[in-house]
């Protein structure tokens, strides 16, 4: 009765200690278990309000707070509408870190600030400090904004020239960046006239040039060209006439050549009004179309056939000599025209590929 009573005790024990393990178990799986997930409202909540914070660290160019509650709000909620632009400006930050943001910081509050921008002492100052600043995009921006800033509101085109080629053979200089800078170089020189500095200037961009600055610089050269022989051609024009209305002087048939003039100059009046009046109709029928160039081409047709008949009538009457007349007039014509086209617009010789 004793042995019975004895194993039925050990069997009680064995089955306390049995559920005992078991919950001991129990609660070591759940101590042990991953935390729920933090509801979407939450996430989406502190993603807000740290984007938030870093954009007024940003504003206040603490950068480098700001770069670290960017990539914080991202982390936080990386399907927040804020997330995109959290990580954009987080990369822009990343890009302008060097020297612990100082460099960052002074381009910032003159970039920023319209008044400090449009200060020839602080656009000096920035160049200054910029000698001083690490190798990297936020010296090359300081030169590009000193540039600009030269080239456009202080009238200092030399030195804008001066920068823009630090900028283009710089190698740290965003390839962006360092295309426009090219471009702005060479329109800089073509601007100032000068083909050579804008032929230098593309050639020292090299492949970081827009593929069309070799040709637009070509194109302004052969524009250049025709500039001059257009003047070439009309000087031309009148010395000869003028050369032959003396020697009709000397002959003595100087009447002869008034009387022509007197016939003519009605008709060439009448026929430069037609095509000033019906060539600025026809432009102005156009929503971007533009009398001017049609009103100056008339103005200057009266002149031109009026040298022109002189010369006739002054001149020799074989047929080279008229050949040769009309040849070299209408080379003058043509050239007027361009003169009138390159003073109006350059852009109407453009659309005729020059």
């Amino acid at each position: 009765m004793d042995n019975a009573r004895g194993a039925w005790d050990l069997s009680r024990v064995r089955a306390w200690a049995c559920v005992l393990l078991i919950a001991i178990l129990a609660f070591a799986r759940r101590a042990g278990a991953a935390p729920a997930e933090e509801p979407q409202e939450i996430r989406r909540a502190r993603a807000e309000t740290l984007f938030r914070e870093a954009e007024k660290d940003d504003e206040a160019f603490a950068f480098a707070r700001a770069l670290g509650r960017y990539d914080e709000a991202r982390a936080a909620d990386p399907t927040s509408p804020r997330a995109p632009r959290a990580e954009a400006r987080a990369a822009i930050l990343r890009a302008h870190a060097e020297g612990d943001f100082v460099p960052f910081t002074k381009l910032e509050r003159v970039r920023r600030d319209p008044a400090l921008s449009s200060d020839p002492a602080a656009i000096d100052a920035l160049v200054s400090e910029a000698e001083t600043f690490p190798e990297g995009r936020v010296r090359v921006e300081a030169w590009v904004l000193a540039a600009e800033a030269y080239a456009h509101r202080f009238g200092r085109p030399g030195d804008a020239m001066r920068l823009l080629r630090r900028v283009v053979v710089d190698a740290k200089a965003d390839p962006v960046l360092a295309r426009k800078a090219a471009r702005d170089l060479v329109g800089l020189h073509l601007g100032a006239g000068d083909l050579a500095g804008a032929t230098e200037a593309a050639r020292l961009a090299g492949d970081r040039a827009d593929p069309k600055l070799a040709r637009d610089v070509a194109r302004a050269a052969r524009r250049q060209t025709l500039h001059y022989a257009s003047i070439c051609a009309l000087l031309a024009i009148a010395a000869l006439a003028a050369r032959a209305v003396v020697a009709a002087a000397r002959r003595g048939t100087l009447g002869d050549v008034a009387s022509a003039l007197r016939k003519i100059g009605p008709l060439v009046v009448a026929y430069a009004a037609y095509v000033a009046i019906a060539g600025g109709v026809l432009a102005s029928r156009y929503e971007q179309g533009n009398a001017k160039p049609f009103l100056s081409f008339g103005v200057v047709l009266v002149p031109l056939f009026l040298v022109a008949r002189a010369w006739g009538a002054a001149g020799g009457a074989r047929p080279a000599a008229k050949a040769a007349r009309a040849v070299a007039c209408a080379a003058g014509a043509i050239g007027a025209g361009f003169l009138v086209l390159e003073s109006v617009d350059v852009a109407y010789l453009e659309g005729l590929g020059l």
